[in-house]
């Protein structure tokens, strides 16, 4: 079994919090996007799309598709990594097999309150230089 070890640096880089805010909107993008093509494949009354569009359709939703997978790796290693309690790893792990809307709603409400902590605590225990 391969172990990658994260850092806590790394995990809350700027450029790690620009990768999951762009798969954050992505994620919320693909949930309507699913929405949308259900709702209007029930509205024609047809059970499967054609060839041709349906080709269409994966070639345009591939960017939201690998936008949810980097958000879920990410948000997994912060939940699983990061918070300290086991019930909160045991129901976040749960809800995120179940639900694709999780991933934003725990980027949005928990993991941007935790970036900015740690850019806090690593602004105020820099050393001044002159």
């Amino acid at each position: 079994m391969m172990y990658v070890q994260i850092s806590r640096s790394w995990l809350f880089s700027p450029v790690a919090q620009h990768v999951y805010f762009a798969g954050a909107v992505l994620d919320l993008a693909f949930i309507g996007t699913r929405i949308a093509m259900l709702a209007a494949m029930s509205a024609a009354g047809v059970a499967v799309l054609p060839f041709g569009v349906a080709g269409l359709l994966k070639l345009l939703l591939y960017p939201e598709v690998v936008g949810t997978a980097v958000l879920f790796v990410g948000m997994s290693y912060c939940w699983l990594g990061i918070e300290t309690t086991y019930k909160k790893k045991v129901l976040w792990f749960l809800l995120s097999g179940l639900l694709l809307v999780t991933m934003p709603i725990y980027y949005f409400a928990f993991y941007r309150q935790i970036a900015a902590r740690e850019a806090g605590s690593v602004s105020a225990s820099a050393p001044l230089s002159v």
